[in-house]
Formats: C-alpha cells, sequence, structure tokens
C-alpha cells in the first residue's frame, strides 16, 4: 500500500511540474520522501554546512519559512530554514528527461533557522528541474510536508 501511495505521489508531482506555474501557491501536500543511490537508508539527503555563492549564481525562491536556491554551475541545492519552530527545512526535486520523471530525491537541512546547506547533484544539461519547498517536523514523527507547486530551474 505504501508503495502505491508514493507511485501516485511521484506520478501527481511529475504531472503537476509540468504544468506548475511559475511562482508557488499556499497549497501543501505530503510527500514521501524518495531513495536514490548515495542518500540515506530513509531517502533523505542531509544537507551539509556551506557558504552561500554570490546570489548572481543562483536562482531563488522563498516559500514559508523555507528559502531553496539552485546553483546551476555545480548543480547544488541550497536550502535555509527561516524559522525557529524546530522543524527542518528542504527541497524536493525532480530530474525529468525526455518527458519522463528520471531521477527525484529530498534534500533537508538541520542546521538550523538562517544556516544554509547545500547538496551536491549532476543532473544532464538537457534536462528540466523542478524544485518543491518542504519543510520536515521530524522531532513530532511527522512526514516531509512539500508545497504541491514548485519552480523550473533549468
Amino acid at each position: 500500500m505504501r508503495k502505491l501511495v508514493l507511485a501516485v505521489s511521484m506520478a501527481f508531482l511529475a504531472v503537476m511540474g509540468s504544468l506548475m506555474p511559475a511562482t508557488a501557491s499556499a497549497e501543501a501536500t505530503s510527500v514521501q520522501a524518495v531513495s536514490e543511490i548515495g542518500v540515506a537508508a530513509d531517502g533523505v539527503e542531509f544537507a551539509v554546512a556551506g557558504t552561500l555563492p554570490p546570489r548572481s549564481q543562483l536562482t531563488c525562491h522563498s516559500y514559508t519559512a523555507v528559502e531553496i536556491c539552485y546553483e546551476k554551475g555545480g548543480d547544488h541545492w541550497w536550502v535555509q530554514d527561516q524559522d525557529s519552530d524546530g522543524a527542518s527545512a528542504g527541497v524536493y526535486w525532480e530530474n525529468i528527461r525526455n518527458g519522463s520523471l528520471y531521477r527525484n530525491g529530498t534534500c533537508i537541512t538541520s542546521l538550523g533557522k538562517g544556516n544554509w546547506g547545500q547538496c551536491n547533484k549532476d543532473y544532464y544539461e538537457d534536462s528540466v528541474l523542478n524544485g518543491f519547498p518542504c519543510t520536515w517536523n521530524r522531532g513530532a514523527g511527522g512526514d516531509i510536508i512539500c508545497s504541491s507547486s514548485g519552480y523550473r530551474y533549468q
């Protein structure tokens, strides 16, 4: 059953990614983290601390307690938690090639309010990349909650 819910969620996000507007909405949906090679067993990659590059090298969007930035030159996701509510901030990303979902994952920062964390990826230049801002109250054992609207980064 869990795999069915995950498959339906991923299909929904893939369709929404191709239809999504350029701005985020306040609507949110629960998304289970998805495994990717090299990430933690539960499907979440935890961001490591880093120094944010100049904003001119980034495409950034803020959404209710989360700021996500993508650095195309290097394929890095940068995530900042903007709320001291105890929840972690993150980005659920989808990489689409030839019109189909190629791979996806979640980058979560637990570095505290105002600190930037980054996850290093490697995407094909001719692919589409969508990012959805997320929060995760791990201490309460909750799901990762991601906006159903996101942003196209490449």
